[in-house]
């Protein structure tokens, strides 16, 4: 007699073995369902293997097929913009924004580059952003382009975009490229 037969019989059947009814219905449900496994696979096989069935006919007028379905989590471009002034926005996108806010309106640590362009604003011209940008601001935190990866070869797109929106001329948000 084996140590399990032993137990069994001296304590009553094991709980869940293979004598007492819940083994039996483990079992078969266990068989069941490698079985299933087994067909479905098998199903699945011979599936593959078989032609598709055409589509139906299409009736009535073409649809088109472009329809513009609403982006629930960005605006449609307000503007359409020039190549370089995209690239500037994308820049700015890439390496202004995370201090100065998406919108370039300011964060709790850096100022807003909107109100900086204006002629009242720290950064007036073209020439002082510029050197703002080559420079850096290091007295306040802010690290020179370069130092940020940010090539000079952006920087008068980035100019136009910030000067286009502290102008009023270019709305907040993503613009659309002119000439894709």
């Amino acid at each position: 007699m084996s140590a399990a037969n032993r137990r069994s019989t001296a304590h009553g059947p094991l709980q869940g073995g293979p004598e007492s009814g819940m083994g039996q219905a483990r079992m078969v449900w266990h068989r069941w369902t490698r079985t299933l496994g087994l067909l479905c696979t098998l199903g699945a096989c011979s599936h593959t293997t078989s032609t598709p069935a055409p589509p139906p006919p299409l009736s009535g007028p073409p649809v088109e097929a472009a329809v513009a379905t609403p982006d629930p989590y960005h605006s449609a471009p307000r503007d359409t913009v020039e190549l370089p002034v995209y690239k500037g926005w994308q820049q700015f996108m890439l390496h202004c924004s995370r201090c100065h806010g998406e919108e370039a309106q300011a964060t709790s640590f850096a100022p807003s580059l909107v109100m900086g362009l204006r002629p009242e604003g720290d950064v007036p011209d073209r020439e002082r952003f510029i050197t703002t940008l080559r420079d850096g601001r290091p007295k306040e935190g802010m690290p020179s382009a370069t130092t940020m990866g940010l090539d000079s070869a952006y920087f008068d797109g980035l100019y136009q975009y910030l000067k286009g929106r502290s102008d009023g001329r270019l709305h907040s948000g993503r613009p659309a490229r002119r000439g894709i």
